[in-house]
C-alpha cells in the first residue's frame, strides 16, 4: 500500500465526508477498500481531547471487536488510513427520536461492554495532570473548565451574541458547584466521548461498529454513557433499554451511585450544548438557504437554550425570530472582519 499516493488521491477527490476535524475520503487500495482520513479546515476546538486517535485505534485493536483497523498513520503530512467499514449509519435507518431495532440496541449493548473492560495498561500514557482514578469530581470539573474556556475565548462580536441568547459569562458555575458537592467517587475506564447515530454503522453481519475516535478519554463511564445518551436522542423505550443494558455489563466499581450522576451529565451535556452550538447553529442559521430552514435552526437553538437554561440560573431565552437576527448579524460582523483570502 502506497499511503503517500493514497493521500494526494484523497485530497483530488470531492466526495469526502466532511466530519467537524476531519475529512473522510473512501479508496481502493490494493488490499481492498480503505479510509483516508485528513484533517479538516482549522477550527476552534470545541471537545475536550486526551491523545492522538491513531494510538487509541492501535491500543483498542484487542479489545474492541467494531471499530475501524489502523492501517498508516502520517504526522507529515497528517493522515491516518484505516481500515473501511461496509454499513449504513445508524441515522440512515432510524433519525433522531425513532426507535431502534432490538439488534442495534443489542450491538451498542456489546459495545459498551468491550469498551469498559480496555485496561489502562493498553492504553497511551495520561498527562501528569490528569485526575486519579476515581476522582470523578476532578474529572467533571476538567470538564466543566474546558466548557468555560469556550465561553471565555469569544471575541466581541461572539460575545454580544451569547449576550442576546442569554448565554452568561460563566455557564458553569452552578454545576461546578454541584459537581463538588454531588459526585461519587467511581472507577475510570475507556470513554468513546462521542458515540451517536452518525458515528455508527450497521454492518453487513448485523453487528455495530462505532466510528471517530479523536475524543477518547480516560475517566467516569458514567459521562460517556450520558453523553451517547444525549447525542443519540433515545426514543423513551430504547432509552431505558440501554442505561439497563450498560447497567448489566458495567463492572460493579463503575456503577456506584451512577443512575445520579448520570443525571448530572445529562445537566452538564445540555450546558455544553447550549454554548458549542450558539456558535455551531449560529453560523448554520446565518448561511441557510431559505426562510423556513432558518426558521427551523432558530427554533432548535431556542430549544438547546432552554434546556441549558435550568442549569445556569438563566430567564427564557429571546423569541426564534430574534435568535435568527442576533445569528445573522454576528455572522456579517465575522464575514466582514474576516481576512480575503
Amino acid at each position: 500500500m502506497d499511503a503517500l499516493a493514497l493521500y494526494e488521491k484523497s485530497r483530488a477527490q470531492d466526495t469526502a465526508l466532511s466530519g467537524f476535524y476531519n475529512l473522510n475520503v473512501r479508496l481502493e487500495a490494493d488490499t481492498g477498500p480503505v479510509l483516508v482520513r485528513i484533517p479538516g479546515p482549522t477550527a476552534e476546538p470545541m471537545d475536550l481531547t486526551l491523545w492522538p486517535e491513531p494510538a487509541v485505534l492501535a491500543a483498542i485493536r484487542p479489545y474492541v471487536s467494531q471499530a475501524p483497523r489502523l492501517l498508516h498513520a502520517s504526522t507529515d503530512p497528517r493522515f491516518q488510513i484505516h481500515t473501511f467499514i461496509e454499513g449504513h449509519r445508524v441515522d440512515d435507518l432510524s433519525p433522531d427520536g425513532k426507535p431502534l431495532p432490538e439488534w442495534v440496541l443489542n450491538g451498542i449493548e456489546q459495545f459498551f461492554r468491550e469498551l469498559l473492560h480496555v485496561p489502562l495498561s493498553a492504553l497511551p500514557a495520561l498527562p501528569p495532570d490528569w485526575p486519579a482514578d476515581g476522582d470523578t469530581k476532578g474529572f467533571a470539573l476538567r470538564l466543566l473548565s474546558f466548557v468555560q474556556q469556550i465561553r471565555g475565548r469569544a471575541d466581541a462580536a461572539l460575545d454580544v451574541l451569547y449576550g442576546k441568547l442569554g448565554v452568561p459569562a460563566d455557564p458553569c458555575g452552578p454545576l461546578a458547584e454541584r459537581a463538588e458537592r454531588e459526585l461519587s467517587d467511581r472507577s475510570f475506564r475507556l470513554l468513546h466521548a462521542d458515540i451517536h447515530r452518525k458515528n455508527m454503522l450497521l454492518t453487513e453481519r448485523r453487528g455495530v461498529a462505532v466510528l471517530d475516535w479523536e475524543l477518547a478519554l480516560w475517566g467516569d463511564p458514567v459521562y460517556d454513557l450520558a453523553d451517547h445518551v444525549h447525542k443519540t436522542a433515545y426514543a423513551t423505550g430504547d432509552r431505558s433499554l440501554v442505561l439497563a443494558g450498560w447497567e448489566k455489563v458495567a463492572p460493579a466499581e463503575c456503577r456506584t451511585a451512577w443512575r445520579a450522576d448520570f443525571e448530572f451529565y445529562c445537566a452538564y451535556e445540555a450546558m455544553k450544548s447550549a454554548v458549542v452550538d450558539t456558535v455551531r447553529w449560529g453560523r448554520r442559521i446565518a448561511e441557510a438557504a431559505d426562510v423556513q430552514q432558518r426558521q427551523a435552526l432558530a427554533e432548535e437553538l431556542r430549544t438547546k437554550l432552554i434546556a441549558a437554561g435550568q442549569h445556569w440560573g438563566g430567564g427564557p431565552p429571546p423569541a426564534p425570530a430574534e435568535i435568527e437576527r442576533a445569528a445573522v448579524s454576528w455572522w456579517d460582523t465575522v464575514s466582514t472582519a474576516a481576512p480575503e483570502a
